[in-house]
């Protein structure tokens, strides 16, 4: 039985290696855009790594939609782990959109979510749709809708946790 437990943890070591690869994925260039106006930031600015960003026409400083999905994948958890790094820059990113519902604030948040390439992990990151112009769910799209959103990473604390979100973001519903 240990040899049989043995064998399975090195298989699955072995997946997890080599699992993640170079993987792209495909892009498509017709897009609904939606804007959003910015709340005001509530983190501090420190300047990232360099070699990290992505620099576009759009003034965007980390253009996630150019990056394979592994490296998306990658880049939002670094985002989680050091938000200091990024905050106050601005990111595109492309992938999933899903509303949650607050019941206890009886508001709604919304997400971009993203997986790695093997789509067995999933990272998530709120946007901010604050000018009270939009209505949910009339004017958002359904959940599982493929879209791109930009905006500007910003901390906040709730319920004595911190995280991260975009402010200020726009959201294009890919066709």
């Amino acid at each position: 039985m240990n040899k049989v437990k043995k064998l399975l943890i090195l298989f699955l070591l072995f997946l997890l290696i080599t699992g993640c690869s170079n993987i792209t994925d495909a892009e498509t260039s017709d897009t609904e855009s939606i804007d959003t106006e910015e709340n005001p930031s509530m983190g501090s600015q420190t300047e990232p790594l360099e070699e990290a960003a992505s620099q576009s026409a759009d003034d965007v400083d980390y253009d996630l939609t150019t990056m394979n999905s592994d490296m998306v994948y990658a880049t939002v958890y670094q985002m989680m782990v050091e938000p200091d790094d990024y905050v106050g820059k601005t990111i595109r990113m492309e992938g999933l959109y899903y509303a949650g519902y607050d019941e206890r604030a009886d508001q709604h948040y919304h997400y971009c979510i993203i997986q790695d390439a093997m789509a067995c992990c999933a990272q998530g990151l709120e946007f901010v749709w604050s000018d009270g112009s939009h209505i949910y769910p009339d004017e958002y799209p359904q959940d599982n809708t493929n879209v791109v959103v930009q905006g500007v990473l910003e901390t906040c604390q709730k319920e004595g946790d911190n995280y991260c979100r975009l402010k200020g973001a726009t959201l294009e519903v890919k066709k």
